[in-house]
C-alpha cells in the first residue's frame, strides 16, 4: 500500500532554501520509499515536536506526520538536523 504524499507550504520553502541535487534527492526518497511504508523507515519525535516523525536522507532531516484514515503524509518541514528541531 502507498501514501499519498503532500507537502505543507513551510516544507515547500525549506526545499527551495536547499540546493537543487539535494532538494530533488530528498523528493525522490520521500516519494519513492517514504511514501511505501512510513512507520517503518521513519522514527517518532518527542518533546515539542511529539506526534511527529522524522526520516533521515544524509544531513537532512524530513519531518512528517501520518493521516492514516485517508492514506497520506504530510511532510511539515525539511532541513539539515542542526537547525530543524528548534523552535520558531
Amino acid at each position: 500500500m502507498s501514501y499519498r504524499v503532500l507537502w505543507h507550504e513551510d516544507a515547500i520553502k525549506d526545499l527551495r532554501g536547499i540546493g537543487k541535487s539535494d532538494a530533488q534527492r530528498i523528493i525522490l526518497k520521500v516519494e519513492t520509499y517514504l511514501s511505501h511504508n512510513p512507520y517503518r523507515l521513519g522514527k517518532t519525535l518527542k518533546g515539542h515536536l511529539k506526534g511527529f516523525f522524522r526520516y533521515r536522507i544524509g544531513a537532512y532531516r524530513v519531518i512528517y506526520t501520518i493521516e492514516e484514515d485517508k492514506l497520506f503524509i504530510l511532510i511539515i518541514r525539511v532541513g539539515k538536523r542542526d537547525i530543524i528541531y528548534r523552535t520558531k
